[in-house]
């Protein structure tokens, strides 16, 4: 995309549609570019090089009495704020007219190691009972299955697909105990360095995919997990540069995580999903496909709002996202769940290119 001007601006620019935004981006810098050198005339001899930047803010409402998602809301009933500071908003998608990109759904597990209870192992043999709620996704949405574990072991098992029985089917060889002793400290660091790589390999994934799905990655375990801060919020940025939302589901028979002593985040998975924008669910075995449903259908009808961040630094800015005094009154105290930080990154971290 070719301008005249004296001036070489770049903005990065990530968004499903961008022929509307291209159009609006491109007579934005025209005008700044005028305004520099209001004495030059545009010409075919020099170029603007634009590149398109918009973060998208993926927002799951919730009305108070039903506890459903509200599907009424327009843009106009939205603010957005970046730092503090109220941002324009340049798109608005809504999932109840279906305009919302698709979702990479992942079904994530931690190894079977035999001699842990209240890890993935709780559903070993009842993978089935996900299944109908497969059914709830849209055409356009894949399912993907992963796993990692404490012995170094990351992996994507089942690439995304659109089809809906073969996940089930691998996520139930996944499961299948394996030979493995994790008592020792040395394997709770490799199991810890591993769950990172498996995050990564995951968010690769996404950023190869063209147009980009809105990876949710599904944690079917107990989360008997622990990191180092440090490293854990590294997971956590990876995640917020693609807009990855993390959601758990635990056997409700599972015992209780272990508060840990080590200086280290307990419940990690908890912990990512808080940061993501998204929950952590405790069900019975019945219960398995309801809650995994409960989970597509906060995402499907899930509001998207698209905004320019004022400056690309790489650095994590303060999200917030409310509606007006006027649609807060008129809808009744809905509530916004959303992730509460972004990352502006000029270009793709070097591990994901």
């Amino acid at each position: 995309m070719a301008f005249s001007s004296r001036s070489s601006i770049a903005v990065e620019m990530k968004s499903r549609d961008p022929r509307v935004l291209g159009v609006l981006l491109i007579v934005n810098l025209m005008c700044v570019a005028l305004a520099q050198n209001p004495g030059q005339p545009y010409s075919a001899q020099t170029t603007i090089r634009v590149q398109s930047f918009l973060v998208l803010v993926d927002v799951i409402t919730q009305d108070p009495k039903t506890g459903l998602p509200v599907r009424v809301l327009k843009r106009e009933d939205f603010r957005v704020f970046d730092n503090k500071h109220e941002v324009p908003i340049a798109t608005f998608d809504s999932g109840a007219r279906y305009d919302t990109r698709p979702i990479t759904l992942w079904l994530v597990v931690i190894c079977n190691e035999r001699v842990k209870r209240g890890g993935s192992a709780e559903f070993l043999g009842k993978e089935a009972m996900f299944r109908p709620a497969l059914d709830q996704l849209d055409k356009t949405d894949t399912v993907g299955v992963a796993h990692w574990c404490d012995n170094g072991e990351a992996k994507l098992d089942l690439l995304p697909t659109g089809d809906r029985d073969t996940p089930i089917h691998v996520l139930a060889k996944t499961i299948k105990p394996i030979s493995f002793d994790a008592g020792s400290r040395h394997s709770n660091d490799v199991g810890e360095a591993t769950f990172r790589r498996l995050i990564r390999l995951i968010i690769q994934d996404a950023h190869r995919r063209n147009p980009q799905p809105l990876p949710v990655i599904v944690f079917l375990d107990g989360d008997y997990t622990g990191e180092p801060r440090g490293k854990l919020d590294q997971v956590v940025d990876d995640l917020l540069e693609v807009s990855g939302t993390v959601f758990g589901i635990k056997d409700s028979h599972s015992p209780e995580a272990p508060i840990l002593t080590n200086g280290e985040v307990g419940e990690i998975e908890h912990y990512m999903a808080d940061k993501t924008g998204g929950k952590f669910y405790s069900a019975p075995r019945q219960g398995y496909a309801a809650a995994l449903e409960l989970i597509l259908m906060q995402l499907h009808f899930r509001y998207e709002l698209g905004f320019i961040p004022p400056v690309i630094d790489g650095k994590r800015h303060q999200l917030k996202v409310e509606l007006t005094t006027e649609a807060r009154e008129k809808h009744g105290g809905v509530r916004l769940r959303f992730r509460p930080e972004y990352i502006p990154v000029p270009e793709l971290p070097t591990w994901a290119r």
